[in-house]
């Protein structure tokens, strides 16, 4: 489904509404994509090279899909703010 992961996906996570799902794997740096389900497109524009996401360890949406909290190896949570999604 997702052929730029080239590593053993860990983590898969549906949105609340099941039109994005995020995948990630723990297994190499910024291995992270988001596909939009209804259409199968895996979204180019984010993360990019220089999103600072490390080796993704756990993610999740907020209620409202307004934001992907995204913790990694070094023991933080990334917060991402989802504009597609007005209400938070």
């Amino acid at each position: 489904i997702c052929p730029s992961l080239t590593t053993p996906v860990e983590t898969l996570k549906f949105n609340p509404d099941g039109q994005i799902l995020a995948m990630a794997s723990k297994w190499e740096k910024e291995a992270l994509r988001l596909v939009h389900i209804p259409t199968g497109t895996v979204f180019s524009n984010w993360p990019t090279a220089k999103t600072p996401l490390s080796y993704v360890f756990s993610l999740d949406f907020s209620p409202n899909s307004g934001f992907l909290a995204i913790g990694n190896d070094k023991g933080k949570v990334l917060l991402y703010r989802l504009r597609h999604y007005g209400e938070v």
